[in-house]
């Protein structure tokens, strides 16, 4: 019993290590191309967009779906908006036949996205810290002038 648990968590971190693996040259061909099909605005953030596709996950044939749900990341705004990217990630996820799959990320970027912690992949990561979107458009804007002092 005791092997099949080492065997078991040896095979978990590989797979964990996998699905975080730098496959750049195919997310940043993707990056690029949806970033050119959007309709954007003026109100950019200061820093250029990136995707890593799916954040440590593995990077299936949902890979343009994540891309995707990194620009609206990347943009920030709302706490509405963030929530509806979440669900439009999960739509996509499961239009591509992975309904439980998309039902799974959809609890971990609710869960892993908060602007709140300074991760690469936080909402409105394309802002600087401690924002999350263009100005009068950022979660919680008003109690979060405390930050800045």
């Amino acid at each position: 019993m005791s092997r099949y648990l080492i065997l078991l968590t040896f095979m978990s971190i590989i797979l964990l290590f996998a699905s975080c693996a730098d496959c750049t040259t195919k997310v940043n061909k993707m990056a690029e191309q949806v970033y050119n099909e959007s309709s954007l605005g003026d109100n950019l953030p200061p820093h250029a967009f990136k995707s890593d596709g799916c954040s440590c996950w593995p990077d299936g044939e949902w890979l343009e779906c994540c891309v995707k749900h990194d620009l609206l990341y990347w943009m920030g705004g709302t706490g509405e908006e963030r929530k509806d990217a979440d669900l439009e990630l999960r739509k996509c996820v499961t239009e591509k036949g992975h309904p439980i799959l998309g039902q799974v990320m959809l609890l971990g970027v609710r869960i892993g996205g908060v602007w709140w912690i300074p991760t690469p992949f936080r909402w409105g990561f394309g802002w600087n810290y401690p924002d999350s979107g263009p100005p009068g458009k950022e979660i919680f804007d008003g109690r979060r002038k405390w930050w800045r002092n």
